[in-house]
């Protein structure tokens, strides 16, 4: 049987695959001696155009505007490349981007990839730049639409024929494949592996004997699954795991902290023997007020491990350096600054030791961890849904999954401790998170209209 490349070009409103989308798209299917078929259309991105992307292209806000949008090509996308090779100029940056338009349509797409840089530099050596228009420059390939999907495309496929002349198995000795970058478990089916999404998720190991043993959480799970099964692994305990596992499964969870929540709720639920790191308190640092010489100071001590504590963190040092921000924010210096102690003195003989308790105490507090409930809003496991993270007295009490329509189709109750409050907000503290005001009722019945808009 023929083997067809479908060689690729897109178009995007930026460079990088989160936060920018895809304005065009053209692929031509070739299957090593002519085209066989070809298809392109501009895509309207949903968001504006930067100018200087304007200026690159010559693609237009008012050009996209009628265009379809990625939801309304994707079918045909997928018609047309469907098992054959992806071929593009600087593969991975036209592959990354269009697998991440479908994974927000909760699809998980992946072709073998073939890139005409590598093969270009491997076959055609001996140019000063390997860029599309530099290269194509100096093999006189003259591209009509430079910086245009189709023109793009087409300048790669008779880059493509000229590699093909030169080498004439390049098209086989070349090819990108995810399967050798992994070992597959002796006891695991190759096809449970590469059926697995790349989306955000926890994932299970389960050994011959059915027996779970094993709990993680990615944001791509496909991905760290793969590092599971990597050739160069040096750890007995994690050889020993890898030798065990005959089966994977998985529950896909739609943005990362709905994993890490999750992953640590089955953990503790359901105590597989590998995860070792979990039984144990993950957060065993935690700030403190103590009193001494009728002055109050912040200190970091090691808690007990059913203590509730609004501070606390995996390391001494993580934890010394939260201290040394508090102070900063009242001083202007860190504890374990020089100019520390002077500073401090200089506080104490201004407003006096009572004064001073009391600004340090409102600082440390301002710094606490919330109490009240509420809710986040998150990405939920597709295009046509929110995931809801309910917050109750500051612990994360159900993970929810919200049509556009306010209907409920998944509920996930957790059983919130100590590590689970601090995974919430040690993630909501580096994260830009939008919170909402809680609703009730939950899981039980119809939700709610006030909180989707």
């Amino acid at each position: 049987m023929t083997k067809i490349y479908s060689v690729i070009d897109i178009e995007t409103t930026g460079t990088f695959k989160k936060g920018a989308k895809i304005t065009e798209i053209a692929i031509i299917n070739f299957d090593g001696e002519k085209i066989i078929d070809e298809y392109s259309t501009l895509i309207n991105p949903e968001q504006r155009i930067p100018w200087n992307i304007t200026k690159l292209t010559g693609i237009t806000n008012e050009m996209v505007e009628d265009a379809p949008k990625f939801y309304e090509v994707a079918k045909k996308i997928v018609e047309m490349t469907e098992g054959n090779v992806f071929i593009a100029h600087n593969v991975f940056f036209d592959f990354n981007f269009i697998k991440h338009e479908f994974s927000e349509l909760g699809y998980s797409f992946q072709r073998e990839k073939l890139c005409t840089v590598r093969m270009a530099r491997q076959f055609l050596p001996g140019h000063k730049s390997y860029s599309l228009g530099r290269i194509c420059q100096d093999l006189g390939i003259k591209i009509e639409g430079r910086h245009r999907a189709m023109g793009d495309a087409k300048a790669t496929v008779e880059l493509l024929r000229r590699i093909i002349s030169n080498k004439s198995d390049a098209l086989d000795t070349e090819r990108v494949q995810e399967k050798g970058k992994v070992s597959i478990p002796t006891y695991l089916d190759r096809k449970v592996y590469e059926s697995l999404p790349h989306v955000p998720g926890v994932y299970y190991f389960y050994s011959r004997s059915g027996e779970l043993i094993y709990v993680g959480k990615s944001k791509d799970i496909k991905k760290r699954v793969g590092q599971h099964f990597r050739v160069d692994m040096k750890r007995r305990k994690d050889i020993d795991l890898k030798n065990q596992i005959a089966h994977i499964d998985y529950k896909i969870l739609g943005n990362e902290l709905a994993a890490l929540l999750y992953e640590c709720h089955e953990i503790k639920y359901c105590k597989p023997a590998y995860n070792t790191s979990m039984k144990r308190t993950r957060f065993p640092v935690a700030l403190r007020l103590e009193e001494s010489e009728g002055i109050k100071e912040i200190k970091a001590y090691y808690r007990s491990e059913d203590e509730e504590v609004d501070f606390a963190y995996t390391t001494m040092r993580r934890a010394q350096k939260r201290r040394d921000n508090i102070y900063k924010s009242l001083l202007g210096t860190p504890k374990r600054s020089v100019t520390f102690d002077r500073a401090l003195k200089k506080l104490i003989k201004t407003v006096g030791i009572d004064a001073y308790n009391e600004m340090i105490e409102k600082t440390f507090t301002k710094y606490k961890r919330p109490q009240e409930s509420f809710q986040l809003e998150l990405s939920g496991r597709n295009a046509k849904e929110v995931c809801l993270i309910e917050v109750e007295l500051g612990h994360p009490k159900e993970i929810i999954y919200v049509s556009k329509d306010g209907e409920i189709n998944e509920c996930l109750k957790l059983d919130s401790d100590q590590d689970m409050r601090n995974i919430l907000f040690n993630f909501v503290s580096a994260n830009e998170v939008k919170s909402l005001p809680t609703s009730e009722p939950h899981c039980e019945e119809s939700y709610f209209d006030q909180t989707i808009s």
